[in-house]
């Protein structure tokens, strides 16, 4: 069975009316970042732990489960696997003044 990468695995998201805005993102093989931005079928992810002055793009299909307690998402790929995702829109790639 496939799975939509656009849209929340049933279950994996229980509170999906809930954004998760500063939420900490962990793959399988660690952290990843920060959720920078909720855009409901994606997820922008500040990477700059693991890619420095990166933004990565994450499909909602990617999460196991969101964890709401410790404010965490986790997917069921390792992080090579987010690095290999289509790069977000344009007007989402504008790098943050530090």
């Amino acid at each position: 069975m496939s799975t939509d990468l656009w849209e929340y695995r049933p279950g994996s998201h229980p509170a999906a009316d809930l954004a998760l805005v500063g939420y900490e993102v962990h793959a399988t093989d660690g952290p990843l970042g920060r959720v920078e931005q909720d855009g409901g079928d994606h997820l922008m992810v500040d990477a700059e732990p693991w890619v420095p002055g990166a933004r990565v793009l994450v499909p909602v299909g990617l999460v196991a489960r969101v964890d709401h307690l410790d404010r965490t998402v986790h997917l069921d790929c390792p992080r090579a696997r987010v690095g290999t995702a289509p790069p977000p829109a344009e007007d989402l790639t504008t790098r943050r003044p530090h």
